[in-house]
């Protein structure tokens, strides 16, 4: 009977010890509490925070150069004009090939005209001789008929068969000739628009439109400086389509798995710090970029045009990535969950002074809130900078 007394006597000092344990551990008794904030239903939405870089877009750049070799007659711009799309930027001099021009035009009318004599000519000169030779044909046949009956010589039968043969001989001989004659106007007409074309082909090097419309960017070459053409285009000018640009965000490895095309995006530069621009991802490169040693991806993201008035190319950017968001959750503020031995936990108000541990699961951790999934309710108030009193161990 007395050893049943005495273990529940011990049974009651360790139920005794357990219970002090548990409120030395989960209660903390004058707790200085600074700030609180409330369990509260809310939106929240991950992000993931990372640096960029403003980039014009393909084709938004472009250098401009010369094919042909000469003198620069004219240069219409300098750095910072603003043209349009053909407007002529640069004249080289061209008076050689004007020059050429002019003579193969003149060429080509008298070609031309050639040919107009030969279609004129040679049908009428066809017209008398197939008439000689039927003239000649008729006679032959009735020299033939007459020398039956014994009207005729032989002589003039003779006769008349060659004027016949020597009349179809010349008719022959003047379709062939109109034939040929004809053919070789025409392909001479052929190659001398094939040699004006290249001229005006090479006439058009000469000019120097501007490919998009835009800024200049860099002028290279001045009026009456020779361009000598090789192996490649003498440069000339850049001009940038400053409204054409896009965003590469630099992922960093360990975030690229939350990263996917469609996502939204905000970021801000240093030169507007208080203005948000927006925008989407538009496509994420495979390739990595590997930077301090850090491996990054990029993903692009375009630039709307009423956006780009305030960016210019090579601006950092400071970007945020939102990859999930959730409505009217369970939230707390980030500054609420502590991690304390491998666990979140929060600290809930329970009197003046007096906080009390719990252990809560959370879930998508935002910008300035975190989703709350087990340990605490709505409406409870929570320590979120507070000072623990300091536990005196034995």
């Amino acid at each position: 009977m007395k050893k049943i007394w005495l273990v529940v006597l011990v049974l009651v000092v360790v139920a005794i010890a357990a219970f002090w344990g548990y409120r030395k551990i989960f209660k903390e008794p004058g707790a200085k509490v600074l700030e609180t904030a409330r369990v509260e239903r809310a939106d929240i939405r991950g992000i993931l925070v990372e640096t960029g870089i403003v980039k014009s877009q393909v084709g938004a750049v472009v250098k401009v150069g010369a094919r042909v070799t000469g003198t620069i007659m004219q240069m219409n711009v300098k750095v910072g004009d603003r043209v349009d799309k053909g407007d002529l930027v640069a004249l080289i001099d061209d008076r050689e090939d004007r020059k050429q021009l002019e003579r193969l035009k003149a060429a080509l009318l008298s070609a031309e005209n050639t040919l107009k004599q030969i279609q004129l000519t040679y049908p009428q000169r066809i017209r008398e001789a197939r008439a000689n030779h039927d003239y000649a044909k008729i006679n032959f046949t009735r020299e033939q008929e007459l020398l039956k009956s014994e009207y005729t010589t032989r002589d003039a039968v003779d006769k008349a068969r060659n004027e016949f043969e020597a009349t179809e001989s010349n008719l022959k001989r003047l379709q062939e000739e109109f034939k040929t004659q004809t053919e070789i106007t025409k392909a001479n007409i052929d190659e001398i628009s094939a040699q004006i074309k290249q001229i005006e082909v090479r006439l058009s090097y000469s000019r120097i439109h501007s490919p998009i419309s835009g800024v200049i960017a860099e002028v290279t070459a001045q009026e009456g400086e020779t361009i000598v053409t090789g192996l490649q285009v003498g440069h000339l000018f850049t001009v940038l389509d400053p409204t054409s640009l896009e965003m590469w965000i630099y992922v960093d490895e360990t975030d690229i798995g939350k990263c996917s095309v469609g996502q939204g995006v905000e970021y801000y530069v240093d030169t507007f710090p208080d203005r948000t621009f927006h925008g989407t991802i538009g496509k994420i490169y495979p390739q990595p970029v590997v930077k301090d040693n850090i491996v990054y991806y990029v993903a692009v993201v375009e630039v709307p045009k009423a956006d780009a008035e305030f960016l210019r190319p090579e601006m950092t950017s400071h970007v945020k990535i939102i990859f999930e968001e959730k409505k009217d959750v369970l939230t707390v503020p980030n500054a609420a969950i502590k991690f304390e031995e491998g666990r979140q936990v929060v600290y809930r108000l329970t009197g003046p002074g007096r906080v009390e541990k719990a252990i809560v699961g959370i879930g998508l951790r935002g910008e300035d809130r975190t989703e709350i999934l087990s340990g605490v309710a709505e409406g409870e108030e929570l320590a979120t900078k507070l000072i623990l009193p300091v536990t005196r161990r034995p």
